[in-house]
């Protein structure tokens, strides 16, 4: 499932952002991302933040085609309240991996719904810090696709009978 987010238009143009607005810093600052400046890309972005040095994350807001692609609204919540088990774990290591290596990650996944389709979504995790050490918010860009009729995604996020991973590949972006 590789997949080269450079020619993915909304993944594209949110890394080109990212990397903007970092300037010399390993990681752009919370307060150099303006919204008004990526307009287009709203929809399908999220912040989460990170709390207690790393050990919660909650997101601070979700993007409209998010919402839509998942089927729920998951603004305010913590990581561990939308998720659990293999999901969550998953989750909470892509979140480390950032967080100690400071750059970005490439995530692709392929879900199956109960409608037996599949959502194929492709999900670049950019760094955010105030001191330009320690990582504490997380910018992330998503892009779905439907590789099958009937790809439509029902049911909710993180609930396992519904929303099934069938696989998953993580590439760090350096």
């Amino acid at each position: 499932m590789a997949y080269d987010f450079h020619n993915d238009p909304i993944l594209a143009a949110a890394y080109q952002y990212w990397q903007g607005k970092r300037g010399g810093r390993s990681m752009p600052r919370r307060s150099d991302i303006e919204p008004s400046e990526i307009v287009p890309l709203l929809p399908n972005l999220l912040i989460v933040e990170v709390l207690g040095g790393g050990k919660r994350q909650r997101y601070r807001l979700v993007g409209t085609a998010i919402v839509e692609a998942f089927g729920v609204e998951f603004t305010g919540k913590y990581l561990d309240q939308v998720f659990s088990g293999e999901q969550l774990r998953s989750h909470e290591e892509n979140y480390r991996i950032i967080a100690r290596e400071k750059c970005t990650l490439l995530l692709s996944r392929r879900y199956h719904s109960p409608s037996g389709g599949e959502l194929v979504c492709h999900r670049l995790v950019m760094p955010l810090s105030e001191d330009d050490r320690t990582v504490n918010q997380l910018l992330t860009a998503m892009s779905f696709h439907a590789p099958s009729a009937g790809a439509r995604r029902q049911g909710a996020l993180g609930d396992a009978p519904h929303f099934a991973v069938i696989d998953s590949e993580r590439t760090l972006i350096r």
